[in-house]
C-alpha cells in the first residue's frame, strides 16, 4: 500500500491523473479518507465483478443488489434497448447541427453546446416534451415532473421510453428513480463527458484533424475518449458484504471500495502510452462503463452521442482552439469535467 492518498489535496483537484500515476506506480491500492482506493487494472476489474461487493444502498437502479437489481435491470432492459438507441442516432445527430448552426466564433462549449445537448438529446430520447427539459433534468424539481410525466404517459401511452418503462412490473417509487436518475444524472454526465472529450483533443489538436478528415474513426474516438478522460474518476463505491482478500489483502466485511477506473484506464501495464490521447492506436477495452452486473444501462446511448457529435465538430471546427482557462469540477465529486471551456472556432 501507498500510504494515505490525498483526495482533497491541491494537488489532486489541479492534476488528479498525475497523483493516481504516482500511487498506482507504487501499489495496486492506497488508503483514502474516501476508503480503499483500487488503482491498477486487474484488480478494478476484479472488484467491478465481485459478487463480493455490492454498490451502496439507495434507491437508484446502482444501488440495488441481487435478485431486486436483478428484476429492476432486467425491467429497464426491455425498454432501454440496443435497437431504440441505434434508432436515435440520426435524432442525436440532428441536434448537434440545430446547436452548431446556432454558435458564433468564440463559445463557452460547456454553457453553449455541452449542456444543451445533454438535456436535449436525453429529453428526446426519453420522452420529455421540450418544454420541460430543463426542470426535468434539474435536481430540485426533477422528481415532481417525472411523476407527472407518469402519469400522462399512463393515460395516454405513445412510442417513447417513458411509455414503454410504465409498461414494465416497476413500482411507482422504482419507476421515479430510475427515470430520474436517468435525466438529471445522465445529463450531468453527458456535459461532463463531452466537455472534457474537448479538452482532451485541444491537449492532442492533431488528434482532432485526424477526426474531422475520416469519419471512419469516431467509434475509436469515442472509446478513447471515456478512457482518456472520463466523466467518473473514482468509480462508484463498493462495499464488502463479507471478508474478502483482493490480491493478497484481506478487506474486513463492511469496507468501502473505490475501484478508480479512471486510474485503472492509465495503467501503462495494460494501454501503451496511456497519457496519450490516441485515436489510430487499437486499444485494451477500457473500464469507463463499469463492468459485471452494475456494467452502465446507457453505455450504448452514450457511445452513439459520443459517435455522432465528435466527428461533426472535428469537421465543423477544424481550426478550434483554447480560447481562456478551463475550470474543472471537483475530482471527488460523482461526475467530473470541465464546467467552463472557452473556445475559438476557427
Amino acid at each position: 500500500m501507498t500510504g494515505l492518498l490525498d483526495l482533497g489535496g491541491e494537488d489532486f483537484r489541479s492534476d488528479p491523473h498525475a497523483v493516481l500515476r504516482k500511487a498506482r506506480e507504487a501499489d495496486w491500492w492506497a488508503e483514502t479518507s474516501l476508503g480503499a482506493a483500487v488503482l491498477r487494472f486487474d484488480e478494478v476489474q476484479a472488484v467491478l465483478s465481485s459478487w463480493s461487493l455490492r454498490t451502496e444502498a439507495n434507491a437508484a437502479l446502482s444501488g440495488l443488489d441481487g435478485t431486486e437489481h436483478q428484476r429492476v435491470r432486467r425491467s429497464a432492459g426491455r425498454a432501454f434497448t440496443a435497437r431504440r438507441v441505434e434508432e436515435f442516432r440520426s435524432e442525436t445527430g440532428f441536434l448537434a447541427d440545430e446547436l452548431v448552426d446556432r454558435l458564433g466564433s468564440s463559445v463557452d462549449f460547456v454553457a453553449d453546446f455541452a449542456r444543451p445537448f445533454a438535456v436535449g438529446a436525453l429529453c428526446r430520447f426519453v420522452g420529455v416534451p421540450e418544454e420541460l427539459c430543463e426542470a426535468a433534468t434539474s435536481e430540485e424539481s426533477g422528481d415532481e415532473v417525472v411523476g407527472d410525466l407518469l402519469d400522462l404517459r399512463r393515460r395516454t401511452p405513445v412510442n417513447d421510453l417513458l411509455s414503454s418503462l410504465v409498461d414494465q412490473s416497476l413500482t411507482e417509487a422504482e419507476l421515479r428513480s430510475l427515470v430520474n436518475t436517468l435525466l438529471v444524472s445522465g445529463a450531468r454526465t453527458v456535459q461532463h463527458q463531452l466537455s472534457a472529450a474537448v479538452a482532451a483533443f485541444l491537449e492532442f489538436p492533431r488528434q482532432w484533424e485526424l477526426l474531422g478528415e475520416d469519419s471512419s474513426l469516431a467509434g475509436a474516438a469515442a472509446e478513447e475518449v471515456v478512457r482518456f478522460s472520463p466523466s467518473m474518476l473514482l468509480g462508484t463505491p463498493r462495499i464488502a458484504k463479507e471478508d474478502i482478500v483482493l490480491n493478497g489483502v484481506t478487506l474486513p466485511a463492511g469496507s468501502r471500495v473505490l475501484p478508480v477506473t479512471a486510474s485503472a484506464n492509465r495503467d501503462a501495464a495494460v494501454f501503451a502510452a496511456p497519457d496519450r490521447l490516441d485515436i489510430t492506436v487499437p486499444r485494451t477495452a477500457h473500464l469507463t462503463f463499469g463492468g459485471g452486473i452494475h456494467y452502465c444501462l446507457g453505455a450504448g446511448l452514450a457511445r452513439v452521442e459520443l459517435q455522432e457529435v465528435l466527428p461533426r465538430l472535428a469537421r465543423a471546427w477544424p481550426g478550434m482552439r483554447a480560447n481562456g482557462d478551463v475550470e474543472w469540477s471537483s475530482p471527488t465529486d460523482a461526475v467530473y469535467g470541465p464546467t467552463a471551456l472557452p473556445i475559438s472556432l476557427g
